[in-house]
């Protein structure tokens, strides 16, 4: 019988946590650790400045190197804290990784976009993507001026003006 406090998702990752090897008490602490780790690296990596990369992870955008590298990071960091707390082994945490810091992640971006002082970063963010750098409008600038050419020829200067 499945709880019925708990999506199905989640009822369905839990199995999947103990058919990896996790006895029942090792799964909160298994996911609490998965949610210090993530909220402490998302934390760190925000106050170094790369918020757009820890976005598009948080999102699962993870083409770029970037947010692939931070990924990784994340990974390597959560694999080793599950192997301290757990005292599991790594092939184990490997697998348990795996399977939980998607839900995480997607846990820790549905907060944040329910955070107001996130939203209006992000609205932030969204502007500075649509309005033109200021190198943007002098390269603009620069070229249009390069194809100006005058309308008529220049006049001799004996010539009485046009009417």
């Amino acid at each position: 019988m499945n709880p019925p406090f708990l999506q199905r998702s989640h009822v369905v990752a839990a199995r999947l946590l103990h058919k990896a090897g996790l006895t029942v008490s090792q799964i909160p602490q298994a996911v609490q650790v998965t949610r210090e780790t993530v909220e402490q690296w998302l934390q760190k990596e925000m106050e170094s400045g790369n918020a757009k990369q820890v976005l598009q992870v948080l999102k699962g955008q993870v083409q770029e190197k970037g947010p692939k590298l931070l990924l990784d990071k994340l990974q390597d960091l959560l694999l080793l804290r599950l192997m301290l707390h757990l005292g599991i082994r790594g092939a184990m945490a490997t697998n348990i990784v795996a399977l939980l810091l998607p839900f995480v992640l997607k846990r820790v971006y549905k907060m944040a976009q329910q955070n107001p002082t996130v939203q209006t970063w992000w609205q932030e963010q969204e502007w500075r993507h649509r309005l033109p750098t200021l190198e943007q409008i002098k390269a603009k600038v620069l070229e249009k001026g390069k194809n100006l050419k005058p309308l008529r020829s220049p006049l001799p200067p004996d010539s009485p003006l046009p009417h």
